[in-house]
């Protein structure tokens, strides 16, 4: 009866959208995979008119990195953009600054989910563009 509880109880989850592991009593879950992390911890100084280019790497993912974005309210300094290949998990963002100054720029990636929900990691840069 009791496995038959568990095998019951294992199925509700998983068809809840949660990929799960129903073993000896012991529950194991989405909720227990590590945040995946956006690299680097800080933005190397920009110089204007001089091309820039920097890798972003998305770490602790057990899957597929569907995009890295910057938002709309916090962009990349005019010259700058991110470009990203699917399913990869680098990115990178390249360019000619064409404007000093100090910019904060928030950037956000996010993986594919599968029987779990998909992962955000995002983190707020300050780039500083000298003359």
């Amino acid at each position: 009866m009791l496995r038959k509880a568990l095998c019951v109880i294992g199925l509700m989850l998983q068809l809840a959208g949660c990929e799960t592991v129903v073993s000896g009593g012991v529950v194991g879950s989405c909720a227990m995979r590590p945040e995946p992390t956006l690299l680097p911890e800080a933005l190397p100084t920009a110089k204007v008119g001089v091309p820039y280019s920097v890798q972003l790497s998305v770490t602790n993912t057990s899957s597929p990195v569907h995009g890295i974005y910057v938002s709309d309210a916090h962009p990349l300094p005019d010259g700058l953009s991110i470009h990203h290949q699917n399913r990869e998990p680098t990115g990178h963002i390249n360019g000619t600054p064409i404007k000093a100054g100090a910019y904060e720029v928030h950037i956000s990636a996010g993986t594919y989910g599968t029987q779990c929900a998909s992962l955000r990691a995002r983190r707020v840069y300050t780039l500083e563009v000298a003359e």
